[in-house]
């Protein structure tokens, strides 16, 4: 009898402890998405949110991270830079691996540096402005940057357009907005162009014909217009109305933005990270998994961009073998022809990729049609 009892005690202490090491095994690795849930910028977000948590699926039945699940934790800025610190601080607490996140760079500008100071890599999407990176070693992108995106849109109205005169109507509330505007003025002028009006309007504004009547009365060739998509078609709505004749331009943020404009938006262009005919491997394989799931096909041209950050990190845990903050840091920052939906990815030493091409759309009957590329 005690040979017995002492047996089935041991067994069940083995179990015990084999179950154990297993719940260990298969912990889950907590990272957090830090986006817009709620406020004015929460519908211009969503696309990018749904892209993450189609990506992390895809990470997990595929083994996970290094064979442990992904715990997404999504957090919310409110849609604003405050709330984005406070997202921030809330995934430090949250002991999390990485974020992936903001979209907007006025968000990601208040949450870069919380997170630097914590030592967590941060993977931003679609925050374009210079100064994201810059803030330290621990923050990238996968996008491109304002200084060459509005590079490549005054060279486009230049060249291509053949436009002469431009207006500059920039949302003075938001860091995108304001950096992509400067970055066009000066290029445009540098080429001989003259820009007639630089003008700033507030992020909540819904009545622009005050600036609009100084529009018409200057007739530039273009107006360009980096904001958002609620402001910048609401601008354009009433532009149109109007009677002015420019042609409108705009940056990588005019998501859905005929749901604003209207059929105003027709024979408009503006600057994009990605569209559906790009003729990228990954691309491909992303428009097939994301029907697969939604039954529809990818609309918002800047989603992309949230599904190769997810990738992107997962890339660097692979390449680390480990879940080890500073490894993980390493690895992205050593990243090298990473083969994403949105192009190959490789990083400078600040954390930008490295000759990302900007894909000019043209707007025809509500929809954005592919145009060109212009290279770095």
């Amino acid at each position: 009898m005690k040979r017995s009892f002492f047996a089935n005690l041991l067994v069940v202490i083995l179990v015990g402890w084999g179950m154990n090491l297993n719940a260990y095994a298969v912990e889950p690795v907590r990272v957090a998405a830090i986006f817009s849930l709620t406020g004015i910028a929460a519908k211009h977000n969503a696309p990018l949110v749904e892209m993450v948590q189609l990506a992390v699926d895809e990470v997990n039945s595929n083994g996970g991270l290094l064979g442990r699940p992904v715990d997404l934790l999504l957090l919310d800025n409110q849609s604003t830079a405050i709330g984005a610190a406070l997202a921030a601080e809330e995934a430090i607490h949250k002991n999390v691996l990485a974020v992936i996140g903001a979209h907007w760079s006025s968000h990601s500008l208040a949450m870069a540096p919380v997170l630097q100071k914590a030592g967590i890599p941060m993977i931003s999407p679609g925050s374009t402005n210079p100064e994201v990176t810059r803030v330290g070693d621990y923050i990238f992108r996968a996008c491109f940057v304002d200084s060459f995106q509005g590079k490549a849109m005054a060279r486009f109205a230049h060249s291509e357009l053949k436009a002469n005169t431009a207006v500059v109507l920039k949302n003075i509330d938001e860091a995108y907005s304001l950096m992509l505007a400067e970055f066009f003025s000066r290029a445009f002028r540098e080429i001989d162009g003259k820009v007639l009006l630089d003008a700033g309007y507030r992020g909540k504004a819904v009545d622009f014909s005050q600036l609009l009547q100084q529009v018409k009365r200057l007739q530039p060739d273009v107006l360009y217009i980096p904001g958002y998509t609620r402001d910048s078609g609401l601008i354009i709505k009433q532009a149109d109305s109007l009677g002015i004749k420019a042609v409108y331009l705009g940056g990588d943020a005019w998501d859905d933005i005929y749901s604003f404009a209207g059929d105003a938006i027709n024979g408009s262009y503006n600057s994009a990270p990605w569209h559906p005919d790009v003729p990228f491997p990954t691309s491909a394989h992303l428009k097939k998994l994301y029907f697969q799931r939604f039954h529809r096909e990818i609309s918002n041209v800047s989603a992309p961009l949230a599904y190769d950050a997810v990738m992107l990190l997962k890339s660097a845990v692979t390449n680390a073998q480990s879940l080890d903050r500073e490894k993980v840091r390493d690895a992205l920052a050593a990243t090298k022809d990473f083969s994403g939906a949105t192009g190959l990815i490789s990083f400078d030493q600040q954390g930008d990729p490295l000759g990302k091409e900007v894909i000019i759309l043209k707007w025809e009957q509500g929809h954005p049609m592919y145009h060109g590329n212009i290279h770095p």
